[in-house]
């Protein structure tokens, strides 16, 4: 194995030593919680989509603890953030549920924060899931903790690799995390984000892959008939396999994730889990998807939870009083205290600005929208009176000049840059890949997304 080849690691099973310290009964409490929060909004829209929202709640509760996820909840959109998306755009019980704990248990630490500026979901949100005046049944970008709006599974990769492209060829740090059912790899459009991201050599974007062998409909190996492993590292990509609900686990994978492997590929941490883990009788079934439980076994599962809830049929109001009941002073500050070190990650704008100077130098930092006709147009742009100039010479000429005006231009096209005219352009700053991350034009090869 050379040191370019992608890296297997299974962590299953480890001591997790790096993370030791880290209190294992808090981290449980802080699960049941979320899980609690994202079952109340279920319960109270009696839809929404358990399965896979319960399958991940330690991925997601182990980046907000880590400390290596750059974020700030009393500045959601910071831009020196590191982004999340999420390609399983239909777990926002999860979405909302987590963000009630950060924004509840802020509010216990007497900390103040504006509601509508932030987009924070609070408690009572929880009771308007997927109402017309509520929260959406799928991620919005506007909410903290969500950086694409997403909702059929497949498509977040391929903006989250646009995104790591951007933050790379601009020389930027940020890391770009994507949680990720398991059976969007069925998708094509999946397949050709997964090529591209290592063929651009993005280390930089890290997937949180659900491994719960599930979608809708059944099995995913109805349809995945070869090793699952291989659509990973058989692409490229550097697999680090994990207990899906062990945070110890789920951290040490993390901090190897974002250091890296110095082999310029991207990385999936696989997290072997159970669907609709906590979730009655659809636990570890496929019917968990997307079907809420009756009210009867909701209250069973929310007593087996933990969480010995009233349970009076529509005063779900009384339920996520008594669940809040249970976030104690000291678990708050728990949460908060690991939240705090990826605030600490963030940052300043004028550092980034500054790194994106020296990266690209010469380079107007001026996004495309922003520029305007010139009052003289340069002599490239200027054709004959009369003169018959095919659309692709003339757009031709202008992808070229636009790629001097602007750092942030960008050009490619699926296997037609001969027809369409767009080498003259792409080749100012190259094509982007391993060799040139600085680059500008895009080879998407034949390609549907």
């Amino acid at each position: 194995m050379s040191n370019t080849d992608p890296i297997h690691l299974n962590l299953q099973g480890s001591a997790a030593s790096l993370f030791t310290r880290l209190d294992e009964e808090k981290n449980a409490k802080l699960a049941s919680l979320i899980r609690a929060l994202a079952f109340i909004a279920i319960e109270s829209a009696h839809s929404g989509h358990p399965g896979g929202s319960s399958s991940k709640v330690e991925q997601l509760l182990a980046l907000l603890l880590s400390g290596l996820y750059a974020f700030d909840p009393l500045d959601p959109k910071n831009p020196g953030r590191d982004r999340l998306v999420w390609s399983a755009g239909h777990c926002t019980p999860l979405l909302y549920g987590t963000l009630v704990l950060i924004y509840e248990s802020l509010s216990r630490a007497g900390i103040k924060f504006d509601k509508e500026k932030l987009n924070a979901i609070i408690p009572e949100c929880l009771l308007k899931f997927r109402h017309c005046d509520g929260i959406s049944g799928h991620v919005e970008s506007i909410y903290p903790l969500a950086d694409v709006s997403t909702g059929s599974s497949g498509h977040g990769l391929s903006a989250a690799a646009g995104i790591a492209a951007l933050h790379r060829s601009c020389g930027l740090a940020t890391k770009i995390w994507v949680l990720m059912g398991d059976a969007e790899t069925e998708e094509g459009i999946s397949y050709e984000a997964r090529n591209m991201i290592n063929t651009l050599g993005l280390a930089n974007l890290i997937v949180l892959l659900d491994y719960n062998h599930f979608g809708i409909d059944g099995n995913i190996n109805e349809v995945v008939s070869t090793p699952y492993i291989n659509h990973w590292l058989g692409l490229g990509w550097n697999v680090i396999e994990v207990n899906g609900h062990n945070v110890a686990e789920l951290l040490e994978a993390y901090k190897k994730a974002k250091e890296g492997f110095k082999n310029d590929h991207p990385t999936v941490v696989l997290c072997h889990g159970t669907k609709g883990l906590h979730y009655g009788k659809n636990e570890n079934k496929s019917d968990s998807h997307g079907s809420p439980a009756k009210h009867d076994e909701y209250i069973e599962i929310m007593k087996k939870l933990g969480f010995n809830i009233p349970g009076i049929d529509k005063k779900i109001q009384d339920d996520l009083d008594f669940v809040l009941s249970l976030l104690d002073k000291d678990l708050a500050e728990y949460f908060l205290e690991k939240i705090k070190k990826g605030r600490e990650l963030l940052p300043d704008e004028s550092q980034q600005i500054a790194k994106m100077t020296q990266t690209l130098p010469n380079r107007p930092l001026i996004k495309p929208t922003a520029i305007t006709r010139p009052a003289q147009l340069p002599p490239e742009l200027v054709f004959a009176e009369g003169a018959e100039v095919a659309t692709r010479k003339a757009t031709e000429a202008w992808f070229k000049w636009l790629m001097t005006q602007s750092a942030f231009f960008y050009l490619g096209a699926g296997d037609l840059m001969k027809s369409i005219l767009t080498g003259a352009a792409e080749n100012i700053y190259g094509i982007i890949n391993k060799d040139n991350p600085l680059g500008r034009g895009f080879r998407f090869g034949i390609a549907e997304q």
